[in-house]
């Protein structure tokens, strides 16, 4: 059997092709999502059962005519989509490509239209087993060696006349086994390599954001001030290599370094647009051009700016921003840099008080130290992950006991906790940090300035297709004049009340941008009596993950 190599050559063409589409297909929220193995939803899988599906389609119309049939490259979707994201997936882009291979026709026909299924099927198998994170790229050759085989067994085994099939696969045989099993080796490595890329970013953010947060913390102890914050953006400014780092107050610059030094002068207003957008709205915002920027100093060089709020101590006390020139964008890792740094402030008064409850234990009872520590690193851990955006109950769950159980060691039995919820809602999918904010509004503002203290109650309810959670307390309440305030959700809160409001407004921005403008909290509370905050998630949303 001799190698048709000017038909490899023409395969080969495609199998480039595919590439280049492996590379597009990186770009995909549900491809992301599917290599993280984090929030991978039916509707995902759907999605990439449909894109691997037209990659299959289009392999049939790519097709090289040989002897009444085709040489072509359709077998890699479904062999691919099983791989990367399981048998629905390879399965579904199976019968998808097999369809238009089905109105060809020809005496090929049904031995290529059920081969393309089994394969979806096979590599599915394949993801079962291994898990795309564990899939290397040999394990792909062979799935698509494997695959390949099969197709050429059921064309020999179905097609009729057999003898021209014989020679069909005399021809076409072999050219397209290792070209199409390279083809599925390279979608596989693109993939991969797109996901340690991935990794090594959020790694190398890490790394930076510790090293920033080392350096600036002893800085920081002594408060959120003009020489401290001068201190931390010299600091930042050495470490993140941007034109200019400033951190201002509510109202005006505390401390600015580097390019513009010149007019945005330390004690001078905030005159931004920018910066004026991300104390608003507590989010970070990130603009590439200077109209969006809105210096009306008419020389200012900054070009592109990320700007970020600073919340110590549960209150909004200004913001930083890294500042580009020249036309430079901000990139993905440094608004990952930023966004770590930013998720890093743990209130310092609860770090510090969980830090002397240990000390403490360590001489009555080292055991319940240990597990302070414990859960102590839990958190900070939570804090700095970056993760994905939704989050089971029972993760959401963990993160609150360990908080609780930092908050007793504390208080001791001053804090209760009861909960209540059926074991099927702790399956549903939230955003991450939507809990625990509110045990700890409920904790700090409601039973901790209560002598006695009180009990603390989670309740997590489905029905009529909606989650609702519900966190009450019966600590010391909240006035009317400050409930009003805190229940507009419009940032200005912030400045008329303590921290209370920061956290409530956050967890209710993001449950509204989850989820739309009908959800979110809901606040009600008795001055002297306690609080009770309701969620609301459609359950459609945070559904059980799909398997």
């Amino acid at each position: 059997m001799s190698i048709n190599w000017s038909l490899v050559l023409d395969i080969s063409r495609n199998v480039a092709l595919i590439g280049i589409c492996a590379y597009l297909t990186t770009r995909l929220p549900a491809i992301r999502r599917a290599l993280a193995q984090l929030e991978f939803r039916l509707r995902d899988k759907l999605v990439l059962a449909l894109v691997f599906g037209l990659f299959s389609a289009v392999g049939n119309w790519m097709g090289i005519p040989v002897m009444g049939s085709m040489a072509n490259t359709r077998i890699v979707g479904p062999i691919a989509g099983g791989l990367i994201g399981g048998p629905l997936v390879g399965i579904g882009a199976g019968i998808i490509g097999a369809i238009p291979r089905y109105f060809m026709g020809g005496y090929t026909m049904w031995a290529s239209v059920l081969a393309n299924i089994i394969a979806g099927v096979v590599s599915g198998m394949a993801y079962r087993f291994l898990g795309f994170r564990r899939l290397e790229v040999k394990s792909a050759l062979c799935t698509g060696f494997v695959c390949e085989l099969i197709l050429k067994g059921m064309v020999l085994a179905l097609s009729k006349p057999f003898e021209q099939a014989w020679e069909l696969e005399k021809i076409i045989g072999v050219p397209t086994v290792i070209a199409n099993s390279l083809a599925v080796g390279l979608f596989v490595y693109i993939i991969h390599d797109v996901f340690q890329e991935q990794k090594k970013v959020q790694a190398q953010s890490a790394q930076q954001a510790m090293r920033m947060i080392q350096q600036t913390t002893e800085f920081l102890r002594e408060g959120f001030n003009e020489k401290t914050a001068l201190a931390v953006v010299h600091i930042l400014l050495e470490e993140t290599k941007a034109a200019a780092i400033a951190i201002t107050d509510t109202e005006k610059v505390i401390a600015f370094v580097g390019v513009g030094a010149d007019h945005h002068v330390v004690g001078s207003p905030i005159v931004t647009r920018v910066t004026q957008q991300a104390l608003q709205t507590q989010q970070t915002v990130i603009v590439n051009k200077p109209g969006d920027i809105a210096c009306p100093h008419p020389g200012c060089q900054i070009t592109a700016m990320i700007d970020a709020p600073i919340v110590v101590d549960g209150q909004l006390s200004g913001s930083l921003k890294l500042c580009k020139i020249n036309y430079e964008t901000i990139t993905p890792y440094e608004a990952e840099v930023e966004y770590r740094m930013l998720k890093a402030q743990v209130n310092p008064h609860f770090l510090f008080n969980t830090l002397g409850a240990v000390r403490s234990l360590i001489r009555i009872s080292p055991e319940l130290a240990r597990a302070c520590v414990k859960d102590l690193s839990d958190l900070l851990r939570r804090a700095l992950e970056h993760g994905e955006a939704m989050v089971s109950l029972r993760e959401e769950m963990e993160l609150v006991h360990a908080y609780v159980r930092l908050e007793k060691a504390r208080f001791g039995e001053r804090i209760r906790l009861e909960e209540f919820f059926a074991d099927t809602a702790l399956n549903c999918k939230v955003p991450v940090f939507t809990l625990q904010p509110l045990v700890e509004n409920a904790i700090r503002h409601g039973l901790s300035p209560k002598i006695e203290g009180g009990l603390l109650t989670i309740r997590i309810l489905r029905e009529d297709h909606h989650l609702f959670i519900e966190i009450e307390d019966d600590g010391v309440g909240i006035s009317a004049d400050r409930l009003t305030d805190i229940a507009r959700f419009d940032g200005s809160s912030t400045k008329h009340t303590s921290g209370a409001g920061i956290g409530l407004n956050n967890v209710h921005m993001r449950l509204r941008l989850a989820f739309g403008s009908n959800y979110g909290l809901n606040i009600t509370s008795q001055e002297g009596q306690g609080t009770r905050i309701r969620a609301l998630i459609p359950d459609g949303q945070a559904k059980e993950e799909s398997a």
